[in-house]
């Protein structure tokens, strides 16, 4: 389940081969860090489950980092709704008739 208990002296390949393992990690890292391909994993990561983000999960994490620009238009609606001067007949008609063009097409 979890190879954490691999790494100790008196189980599996022991420091030695703990070692080795962290030395063929760190220089598969060195080699994705000076090229655009991916690569290969280390030999005692063959089998591993591993982890592919998506194009569109990459994008997703790029629009939840965009900053909140529109929040300085929602704090002054909530005033003007909180002292009563938010609603008007004008915009009451407006909206009813963006609601018909939206419904009629």
């Amino acid at each position: 389940m979890n190879d954490i208990g691999n790494v100790g002296l008196t189980h599996g390949l022991g420091a030695a081969g703990a070692a080795h393992r962290v030395n063929e990690a760190a220089a598969a890292y060195r080699t994705s860090a000076q090229s655009e391909i991916a690569p290969s994993a280390p030999r005692w990561a063959e089998g591993r489950d591993r982890v592919e983000l998506s194009d569109h999960a990459r994008h997703l994490d790029a629009v939840r980092a965009l900053p909140d620009v529109r929040m300085a238009k929602i704090e002054a609606i909530k005033q003007a709704i909180a002292s009563g001067t938010y609603e008007s007949p004008e915009k009451l008609q407006s909206a009813i008739d963006g609601l018909l063009r939206d419904v009629n097409g």
